[in-house]
């Protein structure tokens, strides 16, 4: 990730949040949450950052594709005790791997929106937005193009938060 890079998706948050998206956020987040409890996240957080809420959303994501994971060399190896041919293993392992799971979408969706509280709180705190531990890794983990979609996505229903982060070139991966 270049410095130009931040600063243009530093000035994309500050254009956004400051532009009334962040009362548009922050409305979206007590759909969520108590109002009381936004509140007093916002409060508690300034000029803290957003360190622990960044790093509990990557927990979670890393954690969601862990599982994907974890399904697929199950049922995997499911079919290699049954003694089916390894393209088929190879097969299901795949395909089981990257079909969206029940809760994935739950999982998706808090991640996303702990991002999206983490970038709006560092905004409001008036703090250097460069330093923001969530935009920092929605940037380097994801790149630009899903940072908009997330604060595009934030000023919306955040039901669909984990929809508009997916990649396009991916069929099966929707949770």
């Amino acid at each position: 990730m270049t410095r130009a890079e931040t600063d243009s998706a530093v000035r994309a948050c500050a254009q956004l949040v400051g532009g009334g998206g962040g009362d548009v956020i922050a409305a979206q987040a007590v759909r969520y949450v108590a109002p009381e409890t936004w509140s007093a996240l916002v409060e508690r957080h300034r000029g803290k950052g957003c360190d622990a809420l960044a790093a509990f959303a990557r927990a979670l994501l890393d954690g969601k594709k862990s599982l994907h994971g974890v399904v697929g060399s199950l049922v995997g190896a499911l079919l290699a005790a049954m003694g089916r041919p390894r393209i088929e293993q190879v097969f299901a392992q795949e395909l089981a791997s990257r079909v969206p799971l029940p809760f994935g979408h739950d999982i998706a969706l808090a991640a996303r929106g702990l991002q999206a509280a983490g970038i709006f709180i560092c905004f409001t705190d008036g703090g250097a937005m460069g330093d923001c531990a969530c935009l920092r890794d929605l940037l380097l983990n994801e790149g630009k193009a899903q940072l908009d979609n997330l604060l595009q996505g934030a000023l919306n229903d955040w039901s669909q938060l984990p929809g508009r982060m997916q990649p396009e070139t991916v069929a099966l991966e929707g949770s």
